[in-house]
């Protein structure tokens, strides 16, 4: 049987042309004659850009009742406004119903060979438009536009196609439909229409070619039907449980072979056990199987006998397929907490759309949602590989209720319910999505402040969901759900992970924005209104802090202790525009020092990340005079040997830094011992000094290792190091695994800054502020804590030995401005300058959305006091996806002039005589200073006014020293030249302006009594 259903008929067209047999035979143009051979089907695009097949090719039908020998003929082309102008000459006989496969010439791309050809030629032909003949002899006849005149009419010719809209020779009303790269022409009935009308016997579709070894088509040419068929009227049965039904046929006359569904193709529904009769009058058996989606079919089935012509007939069977009654719904599932009410249990028939599809499963949601929004009406199935249906996909899903949680039972990461071990029915395909859940004005409005406040351990065994209060319930009340934001904008860069933390409706339900437009977290407000987009499915794009994504859609799902939305479109961008920032320049008397975590900088990072970060320093940090700078690794990076030397990284950042026009930094470092430090395996990061000797100068004391802490020395009452540099106990439990601070003495305009950088231990092991233990338990404050303590100390007692001691604590110290560990070294006299700032300014660091401060600098109380510090976090990196850090740098100017000279013994001061304005009431003349020295007096020059009676004034003094005015001057005075400083008095009582004067060179800020 299967050789002979292999070797005559298509089933799919014998139904249609059994039935219409006797019609064809009387309508013209569509009889079937002996030796009738057509082109069925044209392709000119093989080996075309796009195209999957690398040659052309034409393709021959018979359509007759008898064979035809070919030898002698030819296929000639043309193209589309030209003559017919090449040929391919044919060999070979064509059965009836039998192709017959023609290669041309091959492209330059392409993957996949013809089937073996019947005969090759090597035409280059048109994907689009041309002509194609079949000629009965081998004459090129150069026909086919308007010069050579036309081939329709030639006697010569078998039959003739023109393809393609502007072919200029065509059968009928027009030439066939377009092709292209990837379609053909071909002809309909499988060959068999032939109405002498190129546009209307071809269509344009997918090229397959046929060549004589494919099955037989042998079209209809006489029509008798004596072949009774025996079928049911209709079978009923619920989606997903198989059932079959018996069918047979019998020919009084003849023997019955073959049965074939002929109706459209259903998923599910087939033929089997086909057992044809064994002789006339006998009967064929047949077996339909119904496995389908849920829906009404109408099938047809045709029997066929053995007699030339055949004879068939058709029964028709109405297949119904209904879906079968849920156990519960999806939100029955979820219910309103966090593990499923019905974890571990098997439920059946769940009904949803596929809504996303993952690599090992799928999410769905319930189309017919409750009123309740506590509880989702969505869900991820497990399937394990790759999923099979399709978005848009209405299922009915039978399996175990599971709660995952990544990481293991012992994680802090909540769980995400699914349905495991899945036995899947498809309903129906095509199917609109549910509406995704908007997040914002006019839908659901996210908690800005409570993350929760009811749990005081795991909140899946709480007791309490409350999705309305508590941020990490309302977005566990959607999980699985599509979800919909508008106006989203970026409270963080893109991740490298593509991941993107928004907040909806441009931040207006939002917490304290920052004033480049993320959310700063603070001590009570963890900001739960934020969520993030992820490029799990569907790519996301760059963005920065401030960048707008006009519309976000995506499935709620959770992962690394957060809820995060995965978009199932790519969503577009609008540029908020922030810049980096850049600080102002210290003065001559301005000390700036910096802090900049390097993030793991070591020389195998590419030259560009050096550059960027000497770019920065020098254009951005105004080239700071001392920079403490962390994460610096050694010299071979995270190759994880004995190295720990770090000079060429820092050499190397260095000769970058004099390449970005910098000056010539220099610097102080202790190397760790290997693999003490943590980080990056390998690494050995490290906290040290960069610092511009133009400007400062490091006080060099031997004596530090990295294993030999330093202490305070009462040095004739100020406070010095024992050794510079030196690291602060380095043995100490506290540092096991982390950074050891660094302590080193500089010197600035006679000024002596004792600095301790540091890079406390991370926040790594801390519990998510979305995981399931609320409130989060922070397990590594307690190591800072106690790094904190021996830094605390250490500058207590540098202050017990000096108590105005310039000391400045910097680094990133892993912590906010509000943790135990920033409190402890403000209680040991240090001000944390952050706190300083406008607290929307109040961030170094962005993690998932949040804007924070992970690095300081404090400065002892004398520096508070005395240099008036100017502190700046500058802006270049954390809320940039292009980043050379994931950390901004910090920066504070503290004014240390160099003190005043008392030059009054070099210069003869002489004072004129005072006139009374009255219109001012005031005494106003002049008092010169005339430099009697040999040397220049340098600027500024200071006059001060010792011993004014009571109740005069100095009206136009520039400020006072010790309580005393000073009138400031230029400078600087040459020997022999002098300086006239105008003087004016408030002297009500009028009496004498007696008073004595001193001159000094440089910034007043204490006077010293007068020598005797």
């Amino acid at each position: 049987m299967t050789l002979f259903r292999d070797r005559v008929l298509n089933a799919k067209k014998r139904a249609g042309q059994i039935a219409a047999a006797a019609l064809a035979l009387s309508v013209s143009g569509l009889a079937l004659s002996a030796g009738n051979v057509v082109i069925s089907q044209v392709y000119g695009g093989g080996g075309n850009t796009g195209a999957t097949l690398r040659n052309d090719f034409i393709e021959l039908f018979n359509r007759s009742n008898a064979p035809v020998n070919v030898t002698g003929w030819s296929l000639q082309y043309g193209s589309a406004a030209n003559a017919l102008t090449q040929k391919t000459t044919l060999a070979g006989t064509i059965q009836p119903g039998q192709y017959f496969l023609v290669q041309q010439a091959a492209g330059t791309g392409g993957t996949v060979s013809l089937p073996t050809p019947d005969v090759t030629g090597t035409v280059a032909m048109s994907g689009t438009a041309g002509k194609v003949a079949l000629v009965r002899n081998d004459v090129l006849l150069v026909c086919g536009n308007t010069t050579a005149g036309t081939c329709i009419g030639n006697a010569a010719i078998e039959d003739f196609v023109g393809f393609g809209v502007t072919a200029s020779n065509f059968e009928g009303s027009g030439a066939t439909p377009a092709p292209s790269n990837t379609t053909a022409v071909s002809r309909a009935a499988n060959g068999c229409t032939d109405s002498d009308s190129n546009a209307a016997d071809f269509t344009a579709g997918a090229p397959a070619p046929r060549n004589s070894a494919t099955a037989l088509n042998v079209c209809a040419g006489s029509v008798n039907l004596p072949v009774v068929g025996t079928c049911p009227a209709s079978v009923n049965v619920l989606a997903g449980a198989a059932t079959t039904a018996n069918l047979s046929a019998t020919d009084a006359d003849g023997t019955v072979i073959d049965a074939d569904i002929t109706s459209a193709a259903v998923a599910g529904i087939s033929l089997s056990n086909i057992t044809p009769a064994t002789a006339a009058g006998g009967t064929l058996t047949a077996t339909l199987n119904v496995n389908a989606a849920v829906g009404s079919y109408s099938v047809q089935i045709l029997f066929v006998n053995n007699s030339v012509p055949e004879q068939g007939a058709t029964c028709t069977v109405t297949v119904n397929v209904t879906a079968p009654a849920p156990s519960v719904r999806i939100r029955d599932i979820q219910g309103n907490a966090h593990v499923s009410p019905l974890v571990g249990q098997a439920v059946s028939s769940v009904p949803g759309i596929v809504t996303a599809r993952r690599t090992n499963g799928f999410y769905m949601q319930d189309d017919m949602p409750d009123s309740n929004p506590a509880t989702s009406e969505g869900i991820f199935v497990f399937t394990n590989v790759a999923p099979t249906v399709a978005v848009g996909d209405a299922l009915r899903v039978s399996g175990n209720v599971a709660e995952f949680r990544a990481g293991g039972a012992s994680s802090a990461n909540l769980t995400i319910t699914q349905i495991s071990s899945p036995v899947i029915v498809v309903v129906s395909t095509g199917n609109a999505l549910p509406a995704p859940q908007l997040i914002g004005v006019g839908g659901r409005i996210p908690p800005n402040v409570v993350i929760d406040d009811d749990a005081t351990g795991s909140v899946e065994t709480s007791g309490t969901f409350d999705a309305t209060t508590d941020g990490i319930d309302f977005w566990e009340s959607m999980e699985g759900m599509r979800v919909r934001l508008v106006n989203a904008v970026a409270v963080g860069p893109t991740s490298n992970f593509g991941e993107i933390p928004l907040v909806a409706d441009n931040g207006a339900n939002a917490g304290l924005r920052s004033v480049r437009g993320g959310v700063v977290a603070t001590q009570t407000d963890g900001n739960p209104e934020r969520i993030s987009i992820d490029d799990t499915i569907a790519a996301v794009p760059n963005a920065n802090v401030g960048d707008i994504l006009p519309e976000v859609i995506g499935v709620m799902d959770y992962s690394f202790g957060t809820f995060k939305l995965l978009v199932t479109q790519s969503p577009t961008l609008i540029a908020g525009g922030i810049q980096p920032e850049i600080t102002v320049a210290q003065n001559a008397n301005e000390l700036a020092i910096a802090a900049y975590n390097v993030e793991n900088l070591d020389p195998n990072d590419p030259p560009a990340k050096f550059a960027t970060i000497a770019t920065q320093i020098v254009t951005n940090l105004k080239t700071p005079d001392i920079i403490g700078i962390t994460e610096v690794q050694d010299n071979n990076g995270a190759t994880n040997d004995a190295v720990v030397d770090s000079s060429v990284t820092l050499q190397t950042l260095i000769n970058a830094i004099v390449a970005a026009g910098g000056p010539v930094y220099t610097y102080r470092i202790i190397n760790p011992v290997d693999d003490q430090d943590g980080g990056e395996p390998g690494g050995n990061i490290r906290v040290g000094y960069l610092f511009n000797p133009a400007r400062v100068s490091f006080v060099d004391r031997a004596g530090g290792t990295a294993t030999v802490g330093i202490t305070a020395v009462n040095a004739a009452g100020k406070a010095q190091l024992s050794a510079s540099p030196g690291r602060i106990d380095p043995t100490n439990a506290a540092f096991n695994a982390s950074r050891k601070p660094l302590a080193g003495e500089f010197m600035f305009n006679g000024h002596k800054v004792i600095a301790v950088v540091n890079h406390f231990n991370s926040k790594g092991g801390d519990n998510a502020l979305m995981g399931r233990f609320q409130p989060p338990v922070r397990t590594s404050e307690v190591q800072r804590a106690q790094q904190a303590t021996i830094v605390a100390n250490f500058v207590q007692s540098l202050t017990a030995i000096e108590p105005t001691a310039n000391v400045v604590v910097l680094g990133d110290l892993n912590d906010f401005e509000y943790s135990p560990s920033l409190t402890i070294i403000k209680n040991a006299g240090m001000t944390d300058l952050i706190e300083t700032l406008p607290a929307n300014e109040r961030y170094s660091y962005v993690f998932e959305g949040n804007s924070q401060a992970l690095d300081h600098i404090l400065v002892s109380q004398n520096l508070v006091a005395t240099a008036a510090p100017i502190y700046d976090i500058v802006h270049i990196n954390a809320e940039f996806a292009n980043q050379a850090s994931d950390h901004d740098p910090e920066v504070v100017r503290l004014l240390l002039p160099a003190p005043a000279l008392d030059v009054t013994a070099s210069v003869q001061v002489s004072r004129s005589g005072l006139v009374l304005n009255r219109l001012t009431n005031r005494f106003n003349g002049t008092i010169s200073i005339k430099n009697t020295s040999a040397t220049a007096i340098a600027g500024p020059v200071q006059l001060l006014l010792q011993g004014l009676p009571a109740g005069v004034t100095l009206t136009n003094a520039s400020g006072f020293s010790g309580g005393m005015p000073y009138i400031t001057g230029v400078g600087p005075i040459a020997p022999g030249a002098t300086l006239t400083l105008p003087v004016s008095f408030a002297n009500p009582a009028r009496v004498n302006l007696n008073y004595t004067t001193r001159v000094f060179s440089g910034t007043l800020t204490s006077v010293s009594p007068p020598s005797n």
